[in-house]
């Protein structure tokens, strides 16, 4: 093979991995709990059930939603439930399926689409309701996919972005005890050098996070049309590597911080952008 087509295939996949990072989701789900519960036993679970319970302050009380990059649809299913009509898109069939899977376990009807975010494969003013949650950070440039997700939003529609890109916030705690962790665990198993692979992932993940600043976030929505818009930062908590006891103990723990939890997620503060693990920006089309 040229050295051309060498440069060129591995251009081909930076160009993937900086517009979504789609190659590396089969792994990245791997040994994850991807089923779907409304009983927060566990932090992870905890995180989806305080996320869908300040929507609910902010959507409409029923429509026809749309969740892009939808991983499992935890939150497509849980508003499926309560009288939306819910449209399910994701690159990776895989998680897809798991996703349908969920759905059909809830006795639940959704409609489940292959395709790709910055070509979203829907009419223009088409959902009440347009959501993504972990998505845009992983985009160098993720003009194209928000300017989609505005498009297919009607008139007057909510536009809603969970967005957790690269920075400092109490993740990078919690990514520290991570390391140390998973690094502890592996060497105890006797395999040092698998361990400080796996460990280094808490800093040099497998997908691509962009390091916009909710600023820049805000300015490009605003460019694609959405108006009266609000920004917050969101969770005051890292999400920690523990086994499945210690877990739950941790989940019991956040259960009690929850007024705390709950202020600091409404402040709408520096502090909170600054602190919190993720955006919460969301606001109108009006054009």
């Amino acid at each position: 093979m040229s050295r051309q087509s060498l440069s060129s295939g591995r251009k081909t996949l930076m160009d993937k991995h900086f517009q979504g990072s789609q190659g590396v989701w089969g792994e990245v789900f791997t040994n994850r709990d991807l089923s779907y519960s409304e009983d927060a036993q566990t932090q992870g679970k905890l995180f989806e059930i305080v996320k869908v319970r300040f929507l609910q302050s902010i959507f409409p009380k029923y429509g026809k939603m749309l969740e892009v990059g939808c991983g499992t649809a935890f939150v497509s299913l849980y508003f499926t439930k309560r009288g939306f009509t819910a449209h399910c898109l994701d690159s990776n069939q895989e998680i897809l399926n798991t996703a349908e899977e969920n759905f059909k376990n809830e006795k639940t009807r959704g409609k489940f689409v292959l395709g790709d975010a910055e070509r979203l494969p829907f009419e223009n003013n088409e959902f009440d309701v347009v959501t993504s949650f972990g998505l845009l950070e992983h985009f160098a440039n993720p003009k194209k996919a928000i300017s989609e997700m505005v498009r297919v939003t009607k008139k007057g529609g909510l536009v809603f972005a969970d967005i957790v890109p690269s920075r400092f916030s109490v993740q990078t705690f919690g990514n520290v005890f991570n390391f140390i962790v998973t690094l502890g665990y592996w060497i105890f198993r006797g395999n040092w050098e698998k361990g400080l692979e796996k460990a280094k992932r808490n800093f040099q993940p497998l997908y691509f996070e962009n390091s916009l600043s909710w600023a820049d976030y805000k300015k490009i929505f605003q460019l694609a049309g959405l108006k009266s818009m609000q920004i917050r930062g969101n969770r005051p908590f890292p999400r920690l590597t523990l086994p499945v006891f210690a877990d739950k103990l941790y989940a019991r723990l956040l259960k009690k911080a929850q007024p705390a939890w709950y202020n600091f997620d409404q402040s709408n503060s520096e502090f909170a952008r600054f602190w919190g693990a993720g955006y919460w920006l969301w606001g109108r089309k009006m054009v």
